[in-house]
């Protein structure tokens, strides 16, 4: 039997009343970049699922009860003893973080210095763009990927080790769980073990990034056999086990809008976050949080690691993807912790040079109303084959949000977009910006929209 939503919803939001007709115009008066669209714009934003999570009420009641202004706040002790009993590491070296960055830019500003070499299965962007900041090179290891395989966010091991005898000193790793940069797929138990032994034998820090590691630990115990019967929460912990540290951000996996933690076995390094996080204006009794906020953490990281809750998580995605799959999109497979679509492939009359990942995601948007999202910058595209990441979408599904009609609608609109493909216009750049919603396009030749597409 599948799983259904394990919860009432008590409080809606009104979806955006915009005609085809008015997103028409919106789309081509914004240069048919749906980055540069309004809320209000919008009917279906699945272009994140960080800080868009439905908190329940626990979370808001314990929020409205919960004292501000303390210098010492009670709030504060909770979370410690719920983040120290979940993870494993010690009560006096756990620090809430407003935000992920946070963590990473303080945690990589203590392990600066001349030639300091990163390494990781997929860092996520910011944080590269954040590494070159101190001076550091990152390099990603991801593994091979395997067509509908289990655990394709592993590091590669083999590589990493190479890699270490070639620069044993100044290095760190950073596992991220589940991969990003690997359209959202899983890390597995032996991968981390593994991972872990090698940076051991060298010496070097283990560091996870772990926004979803309670969705990386149900994929575990769905795809790995030997944790059949072990609940999330045992399965995480095991997780952190193997790792020197671990830093998150709350709004993804812990089901919040803001909020994080940074956790290290290292009491020397601890202190030294402790004082360079002060720099940036907070102690770690608050960690540039509120305290109604710490207390929807400590609430969240409960929820969120359930395993009935966590079951109607995956299924949902899963069930998401094969509604889109019957609606003739080609996705990667299996489906991990978001859905990645292959843009080109729905719209193999376009040249890759015309950037067919825009060009669907234009048509998406005016047909139902849906941002989502680009994997990678954007850069130059001409002459790359459609296998190119540059040529995927990212649908992600905020957690608790969106009901399982609403996902049949999107697939209906999936459905009508590619059946009308061969009238889609293809993009050129008019404009090309580091931040997206700076982005401009234009069509190739004159155009016009139609039935919810781009026509000539």
């Amino acid at each position: 039997m599948s799983s259904m939503e394990p919860f009432r919803i008590k409080l809606v939001e009104p979806l955006p009343k915009i005609t085809k007709d008015e997103r028409r115009r919106t789309i081509k008066d914004n240069n048919f970049n749906p980055f540069r669209l309004k809320d209000d714009d919008i009917c279906f934003d699945l272009w994140t699922d960080a800080g868009t999570s439905s908190m329940s009420i626990h979370q808001w009641a314990s929020m409205l009860g919960t004292h501000e202004g303390s210098f010492n706040p009670t709030s504060f002790d909770t979370f410690i003893q719920n983040v120290a009993s979940l993870t494993g590491f010690p009560h006096a070296q756990i620090h809430p973080v407003h935000q992920r960055s946070a963590s990473e830019h303080t945690l990589f500003s203590i392990l600066a210095q001349p030639n300091l070499a990163i390494f990781s299965n997929s860092l996520h962007s910011a944080a590269s763009k954040m590494d070159r900041m101190v001076g550091a090179s990152v390099t990603n290891l991801p593994c091979t990927f395997i067509n509908n395989g289990s655990f394709n966010g592993n590091l590669d091991c083999d590589r990493l080790d190479k890699e270490l005898t070639r620069i044993p000193k100044h290095a760190v790793v950073i596992l991220t769980v589940t991969s990003d940069g690997q359209s959202g797929q899983p890390v597995s138990m032996t991968n981390i073990k593994n991972v872990s032994q090698i940076c051991k034998k060298w010496g070097v820090p283990l560091f996870m990034d772990g926004c979803r590691f309670a969705e990386n630990a149900y994929f575990i115990k769905l795809r790995d056999e030997r944790y059949v019967d072990s609940s999330a929460r045992d399965i995480a912990k095991e997780m952190f086990s193997y790792c020197d540290g671990l830093y998150l951000a709350a709004h993804m996996d812990i089901l919040c809008n803001v909020g994080g933690f940074f956790a290290c076995r290292r009491e020397d390094l601890f202190l030294n976050f402790i004082d360079t996080y002060k720099k940036i204006g907070s102690t770690r009794k608050h960690g540039g949080m509120a305290a109604r906020d710490l207390v929807a953490v400590t609430i969240g990281l409960t929820e969120g690691l359930e395993d009935r809750y966590l079951k109607y998580r995956i299924e949902s995605l899963s069930t998401f993807g094969d509604i889109l799959k019957k609606a003739g999109v080609p996705l990667v497979e299996p489906v991990g912790s978001a859905i990645y679509i292959n843009a080109a492939k729905c719209l193999p009359h376009i040249p890759t040079e015309q950037y067919p990942a825009w060009a669907l995601h234009c048509a998406l948007y005016v047909e139902g109303g849906i941002r989502c999202k680009h994997v990678g910058e954007l850069q130059d595209v001409e002459n790359n084959t459609q296998d190119n990441p540059q040529h995927f979408l990212q649908i992600c599904l905020p957690r608790r949000c969106y009901t399982f009609s609403q996902m049949l609608y999107i697939g209906e609109v999936f459905k009508c977009v590619l059946a009308q493909k061969e009238n889609i216009l293809g993009l050129c750049l008019m404009q090309k910006a580091t931040n997206p919603e700076s982005i401009l396009f234009d069509t190739v030749g004159s155009c016009s929209v139609k039935s919810g597409t781009l026509e000539q």
